[in-house]
């Protein structure tokens, strides 16, 4: 592994700490996740964002799958988020069947998503990139922050989401504490601002607009309870 990538993956986010994050699991025992072949690359994925270009995430313990699922993942640049390129089902051993009803119920959005946390990094102008919940945390204990610097982190943690694959908009108002409806009026304001790319600013552009419809006949959506990322069903 280049010293880059030494440098930003040798510090991992604890199993523990995501493996409670994924509550939503009906099942007796908690998956487990292990990432293996992480590419020497790392790619900027914009906004302090760095991501490897690809990896393979191991899936233990899963409820109904017989065995370890193991998940070739890649950031796809095109997308401009994790996707998985592959994804195989490996049976525990003898009694065991890997069956296309088994693969139909496999969540594996849920997995790539859960992957992608473990591996990026941010740069949050610290001495050295931090884990997603080094961030997360540190963001949630700062109540110091100016709103010019509130509207940054916006941007970081929409761009974080979408990187991972997660909801955008769900994490900023989850991790700044403010209402769906705050969030997207945050990020309209950033994009005006000029401070997020053109494909961002499109996105933004296009829910500020479904957010104001939705508005005119629910009124503000209320804020949402704190999760990190889910595997849940």
């Amino acid at each position: 592994m280049s010293s880059l990538a030494h440098a930003l993956y040798t510090r991992e986010c604890s199993m523990s700490s995501l493996a409670r994050d994924s509550r939503n699991w009906e099942t007796r025992s908690m998956p487990e996740l292990s990432i293996e072949l992480i590419d020497d690359e790392i790619l900027d994925a914009g906004d302090g964002i760095h991501i490897p270009r690809s990896w393979v995430a191991v899936v233990t313990g899963l409820p109904d799958i017989p065995g370890a699922v193991r998940a070739h993942v890649v950031y796809d640049t095109t997308l401009r988020r994790a996707a998985a390129e592959s994804i195989r089902v490996d049976r525990s051993g003898q009694g065991d069947e890997v069956t296309t009803t088994l693969l139909r119920d496999l969540r594996v959005q849920a997995i790539v998503k859960w992957a992608a946390a473990r591996v990026v990094r941010i740069d949050g102008g610290l001495a050295e990139p931090e884990t997603y919940g080094q961030y997360l945390t540190r963001l949630k204990a700062d109540e110091s922050r100016s709103e010019d610097q509130n509207l940054r982190e916006a941007v970081r943690l929409y761009r974080l989401a979408s990187v991972i694959n997660d909801g955008p908009l769900k994490l900023v108002s989850e991790q700044l504490g403010v209402s769906v409806s705050t969030a997207t009026r945050m990020m309209n304001r950033a994009r005006i601002a000029g401070l997020v790319d053109e494909a961002t600013g499109r996105e933004v552009l296009v829910q500020a607009r479904e957010q104001q419809l939705r508005e005119q006949f629910t009124g503000p959506s209320v804020r949402p309870r704190s999760s990190g990322p889910s595997i849940g069903r």
